[in-house]
């Protein structure tokens, strides 16, 4: 019965051993990925405008992802605040640089859905012209300065 003890205790401690591992081995993320930013040229057409802002949504995630992965790394570090803030900075400027695609693209979506609205309605009012103030005025004056016989 004493090889017995010896083997339950050996293979408990091989499994305490393997967890501490576990536990105290850093993380095996690479936070140094590459943000797909949208490019930066002029945007010309409403489906380059909608490619832009799935680059954007893409690279939002990404940005999202990274901070939150740093975020843990720094919950490991003696000086949590201060990783925390550069963590945060980072995902701030990179934020803004994406903002600035997803802003011109969707000015570019909205002034092309203005444009084709102001088409239609002069479509519209050409195919239904509306009567001339100046002369719906006069044919009233009339009608009323007319005597009724």
């Amino acid at each position: 019965m004493n090889w017995y003890k010896y083997a339950k205790l050996s293979g408990a401690a091989a499994v305490l051993a393997l967890c501490s591992a576990c536990a105290s081995a850093p993380p095996a993320v690479d936070t140094n990925v590459k943000i797909d930013f949208p490019p930066q040229d002029r945007i010309t057409s409403v489906e380059q405008a909608d490619a832009v802002l799935e680059l954007v949504s893409l690279s939002k995630a990404q940005i999202d992802w990274r901070y939150r992965q740093k975020e843990q790394i720094c919950y490991q570090r003696f000086f949590v605040n201060d990783c925390l803030l550069d963590a945060k900075n980072e995902r701030r400027v990179d934020s803004a640089r994406v903002k600035k695609s997803e802003v011109e693209a969707n000015y570019f979506k909205r002034r092309d859905n203005v444009e084709q609205m102001d088409k239609a309605l002069e479509e519209r009012n050409q195919d239904h012209p509306l009567a001339d103030p100046d002369q719906s005025g006069a044919n009233q004056s009339a009608a009323q300065t007319k005597p009724i016989e």
